[in-house]
């Protein structure tokens, strides 16, 4: 006789099962079993009805959803402890019973949905979401929305949280067995094993499903991950997986994963920077070298038409696996989606907590692309990007945007590009069309976005900084933000945050050199701190003897103690390191002129001039410098071609205070003094004081002691930069006068 109830239908299944049967008959039968027991004791605890097995699979019915869900989970609990890799489907609706048997379309959508759901997960329908969504003790997501085969509207589905225990309720809680009385899980296991062992028991049990990770981790520790081993024979998972599984797992605010580029600079000190994988191997080297204790080795293989997803937690300094986490894809269209259910499981590993996880991440495919082929090559962009490579970045992120025209990462990516290498208004254009849909990004990279939008874009840094400070409140150990916060603070004159924004990155990643130039520009053109500049210089080399700006600042902190040996010879090393460091060689040949080794000077800026013929300033220091040996004639040439460059820049920049002063003293150079001051005086009578530039024209006019009132009050007005006091070659003439000196000791003590 046929019965149409309204009811909770449960399908487990046990995944790999025939596999394992294949390879280890006996281990399967105990898995069995222990699925078996497993089952039979919660069906009898949550009023669970089994209406028949199907090998490993079983197929239950439940008068309440909320019965089904809890039972599930406890049953997920129990599985994982002794490694059953089951899968839960619940749905609720009508179906038909008749005699042992039940059928119907319920039955079809919770069999389906099984099939769908992930290793040690539980996947549930609207209709028992609707049932469970207000209990307290029972937390879910959504999903997604699926079709499946036979039926005729689409699914939504819901992943239960599998963590914790339930709190036994509703009929589970107070209905009457047989024995008439629910005893807890504990207390059924415990009644069916001797009595000598129950304390081990009970201490095991406890341990299982209340215990946290064994793995050695805490909060905002640091991993390291090394590239997507790419074991199958498809081209178009190699650098787009590894891209999305960081991006996905970087939205975690527990833990922080090293970047991509201290990753590169790493390798550079290893001296592989031609390594363009990062193995397991190389992994490892780079967790030891950097002190992380834990490394993840992702692998993607494939088996006939299935792809499995694997991630290994490995112990650094051991190698030894802590744990694996394995999914499997149907097809090339579901990878995406696994890599984001891959990244939540090492999360989880890692102490994370699943509310945590499932409240601070958006799904992969809303912040990158469901194209693998568009994820493709903006992976290759950014790894382009990394490497300096603009153009090949530029190639890869338009095609990303060809492949998916809303794939709001690659626009962002290329209007920052765009903006910065090459054409500021198309590179405006890009980032406009990403901030209409920033919310597609993740909370790192809209933050981030949206800051450098309105500094770069609206000119408005107080609106860029209060972006900068939402994305620390959400990820404070991100050393990319709190540089780009320093910068915007060094932008405003707030030197003090700057510079505590500044080492504060370098205490996150000590190798950053952008940051450490920051911190030496600040001590030696605004502060004038030298010895400080000095000790910051001393240490960018350390950390990067090869970078040349470590040596540039080391050359420049010597000028403002007057060591200009020295200073020579810094600057030489960093020459040696980047021939066309221009500010480097124009300081060279200021120190030589300082020395008295004019030569030496004249050929630093003939090499720049014959390297670099647009540049003009050259010109006026060769005049300096022709005319300090007594070549007059020579230097006038060179006044002259100066000359040319400053007349055509008052033209263009009629409002500019310094094409005034700068017309005024190389008039001055070329013997017309009086027509110097005609033309050089008018940059007062403009709103802008410029004080120091003032004083170089009237010690060129010869009027030291009006220079050295407008040298003291650019001084007075916060004027700092002593390395340019010194090299400047007009305010050179003042360095003789007794006042300059005192001036100096009074604002800059004893450099």
């Amino acid at each position: 006789m046929q019965q149409h109830r309204l009811v909770a239908i449960m399908f487990t299944d046990i995944v790999g099962y025939t596999a394992l049967m294949g390879s280890d008959e006996e281990r399967a039968f105990e898995m069995l079993r222990n699925n078996r027991d497993i089952h039979k004791l919660l069906l009898e605890k949550y009023n669970g009805a089994l209406i028949k097995e199907m090998g490993d699979g079983m197929l239950i019915s439940f008068d309440l959803g909320s019965d089904a869900v809890r039972c599930a989970i406890e049953i997920q609990i129990a599985c994982k402890a002794k490694n059953i890799p089951l899968r839960i489907g619940i749905h609720e609706g009508e179906v038909v019973f008749e005699g042992s048997d039940v059928f119907g379309d319920g039955v079809n959508i919770a069999s389906r949905l099984q099939s769908t759901a992930e290793v040690g997960s539980i996947a549930i329908t609207e209709s028992v979401y609707q049932d469970v969504k207000n209990k307290t003790d029972i937390r879910t997501e959504f999903i997604e929305e699926k079709f499946f085969k036979n039926v005729d509207e689409p699914v939504k589905i819901y992943n239960v949280n599998c963590e914790e225990l339930p709190v036994a309720r509703s009929s589970a809680k107070n209905s009457v067995n047989k024995n008439n009385q629910r005893r807890p899980i504990i207390i059924l296991i415990l009644k069916a094993i001797p009595v000598f062992i129950i304390a081990i028991t009970l201490a095991t049990t406890i341990f299982v499903i209340y215990g946290s990770t064994t793995i050695p981790f805490t909060e905002r520790d640091w991993i390291v991950i090394s590239d997507f081993e790419n074991l199958t024979d498809e081209t178009i998972l190699d650098h787009s997986l590894n891209t999305a599984f960081i991006l996905s797992i970087n939205q975690s605010r527990y833990l922080n994963v090293m970047t991509r580029q201290r990753m590169i600079e790493t390798l550079k000190r290893m001296e592989k920077e031609n390594s363009t994988i990062i193995d397991e191997e190389t992994g490892r080297e780079i967790a030891i070298r950097e002190g992380v204790e834990i490394f993840v080795v992702p692998t993607i293989s494939r088996v006939g038409t299935r792809y499995i997803l694997t991630a290994k937690i490995l112990e650094a300094q051991t190698a030894n696996t802590l744990k694996s986490e394995v999914l499997y894809a149907d097809s090339q269209d579901e990878i995406i989606e696994k890599l984001d259910q891959l990244s939540r499981k090492i999360r989880r590993s890692l102490g994370e907590s699943s509310f945590r996880i499932s409240n601070q991440s958006k799904p992969l495919k809303k912040v990158t692309t469901s194209s693998l082929k568009a994820l493709k090559q903006y992976s290759l962009g950014i790894e382009s990007h990394l490497r300096l490579d603009f153009k090949k970045a530029r190639t890869h992120y338009e095609n990303a945007i060809r492949l998916d025209s809303n794939f709001t990462a690659a626009k962002a990516s290329l209007g920052n590009l765009l903006f910065e290498k090459f054409d500021r208004n198309e590179g405006r254009k890009w980032l406009d069309k990403a901030i209409v849909s920033i919310d597609n990004l993740t909370d790192r990279e809209k933050f981030g976005i949206l800051a450098f939008y309105a500094v770069n874009v609206e000119n408005d840094l107080g609106k860029g900084i209060g972006y900068t400070e939402k994305r620390l409140g959400l990820y404070p150990d991100d050393p990319a933000a709190h540089n780009n916060l320093g910068w915007y603070f060094q932008k405003q004159g707030r030197y003090d945050k700057a510079l505590d924004e500044y080492k504060t990155t370098l205490q996150i990643n000590p190798y950053m050199m952008l940051t450490n130039s920051g911190i030496n520009w600040i001590y030696l053109e605004y502060l004038g701190q030298i010895d400080s500049a000095l000790t910051w210089s001393n240490r960018m080399i350390t950390y990067a003897p090869d970078n040349p700006w470590g040596h540039f600042y080391l050359g420049s902190a010597y000028v403002g103690k007057n060591n200009f040996v020295k200073a020579e010879a810094s600057y030489l090393k960093a020459g040696s390191l980047d021939p066309n460091f221009l500010m480097n060689q124009y300081r060279l040949a200021h120190v030589y002129r300082l020395q008295g080794k004019f030569d030496n000077a004249i050929d630093v800026l003939e090499t720049i001039l014959r390297k670099n013929p647009q540049e003009f300033s050259p010109h006026y220091d060769l005049g300096v410098n022709y005319n300090l040996i007594g070549q007059h004639e020579t230097a006038r040439s060179h006044f002259l071609e100066y000359s040319k460059i400053a007349e055509r820049w008052l033209e263009e920049n009629s409002d500019d205070p310094k094409a005034f002063i700068y017309n005024g003293i190389v008039l001055t150079q070329l013997g017309d003094k009086a027509a110097g001051w005609e033309i050089g005086k008018q940059a007062l009578e403009l709103k802008e004081p410029i004080y120091f530039e003032f004083a170089q024209l009237l010690a060129v006019q010869d009027r030291k002691s009006e220079a050295l009132d407008y040298l003291e009050k650019a001084l007075e007005n916060g004027y700092k930069n002593l390395i340019w006091i010194k090299l400047q070659p007009d305010i050179q003439l003042l360095h003789g006068e007794v006042r300059y000196k005192e001036l100096i000791h009074t604002y800059f003590g004893n450099p």
